[in-house]
């Protein structure tokens, strides 16, 4: 049997909630419980979490915990537009460097960077407002149940306004 102690910091640190990084004895609810939603929403739509497994352990824990707790990650559309920059920029490298690529390479990347631009496009709007909802630092803000989520991703499909997103007159409008 493992026993832990009081403020013993345990959970992947890539999924924790800001309020289990604060480690602060703070009630930990269903809300936290939606930010890790929220990570995976945001992995399956990027392919990344919003921060950097690896980098956040090389930081040391208290480096971790304040960046968990007080840094914003970037939007899902601008997580991708970043991939697709940094894909432009490798490929640039790799092409100076002179070594050969196969016609074949050269259309499956240019497949690939198509669907990313696809995707931005796709994401920006309803999909950013939903995940950074559940990704909010202050739990108050985020939605409350693993069904409210579901609800609004239910919305955003069926093109009708999304609770996520700050109302507006020309928003529902346009919905």
């Amino acid at each position: 049997t493992v026993y832990t102690q009081l403020h013993q910091f345990i959970g992947t640190p890539a999924y924790m909630s800001p309020e289990q990084a604060e480690m602060s004895g703070l009630d930990i609810d269903t809300r936290s419980d939606i930010y890790s939603l929220g990570v995976l929403l945001y992995e399956l739509l990027t392919g990344q979490t919003p921060f950097d497994a690896k980098e956040l352990m090389s930081q040391g824990i208290d480096v971790m915990r304040k960046t968990i707790r007080e840094k914003e990650p970037a939007r899902p559309s601008t997580k991708l537009s970043q991939i697709l920059v940094a894909a432009d920029v490798s490929s640039l490298k790799s092409s100076a460097t002179g070594k050969p690529t196969t016609e074949e390479e050269v259309r499956a990347d240019s497949r690939r960077l198509l669907r990313v631009k696809e995707t931005i496009t796709l994401l920006k709007g309803d999909l950013d407002w939903i995940v950074m909802k559940c990704l909010e630092k202050d739990r108050t803000r985020r939605y409350e149940t693993a069904n409210g989520v579901a609800m609004d991703l239910k919305r955003h499909l069926n093109n009708e306004p999304v609770v996520a997103r700050p109302p507006s007159t020309a928003y529902r409008f346009q919905k």
